[in-house]
Parts: structure tokens; sequence; C-alpha cells
């Protein structure tokens, strides 16, 4: 089972801003204080922009890879029962750790 690009974009963003706006959240942050503000606006840029590069297998496996590492957490999101996406090891973009080629 896979998701597509769209969902994952929804699961990776209610992951990282608690089911809040992406805009939203940078506002809150930078009302806290602005140094830290900057911060949380480039890392909701940079979330958009690998979001628009990464293949939908890629999407997948990091979403399977934060669901793995994060269970409890994610149980807390509105998007909780769509986390569960299980990935092809055969399929991974990353080779598996024993065909890779040593020096």
């Amino acid at each position: 089972m896979t998701v597509s690009s769209k969902t994952a974009r929804k699961l990776l963003y209610d992951f990282m801003f608690e089911s809040k706006d992406a805009k939203q959240w940078v506002e809150d942050v930078w009302g806290l204080s602005p140094f830290l503000g900057q911060g949380a606006a480039n890392a909701a840029e940079v979330l958009g922009a690998l979001i628009e590069v990464c293949s939908e297998q890629q999407l997948n496996e990091i979403i399977s890879s934060l669901y793995a590492a994060h269970q409890a957490t994610i149980h807390e999101l509105a998007t909780a029962s769509e986390w569960r996406v299980p990935i092809d090891p055969k399929q991974s973009v990353d080779p598996p750790a024993d065909t890779e080629k040593k020096p």
C-alpha cells in the first residue's frame, strides 16, 4: 500500500505542524521569538520543497520511517489512521546494507 504525493504532503504537514496550517505555525513561533520564527519559516519552506522533488516512493519511505520511529506521537494526530504505509524492501530507494559494494 502506498499513498499519493498529495496524501503524503498532508501526512507530513500534519506531523510537522500538528494539524495547524504551516503559515499559522510559523506565525505562532515568530510571535514567541523572531529568531526561532525565521527557523520555523525555513523549516516549512524546506519541507515543501522536499515534498515537491521527492518521488512518491521516497515520500512513502519517509512516512514509513517516521511512523516506525514516532508511533505514539502519530497516534495522536488527526491523520493517524492514514499513516500505516508498509513499504516493500525490494522497492527501496536505498540498497539493502548486505548488497552494498565494499571497498
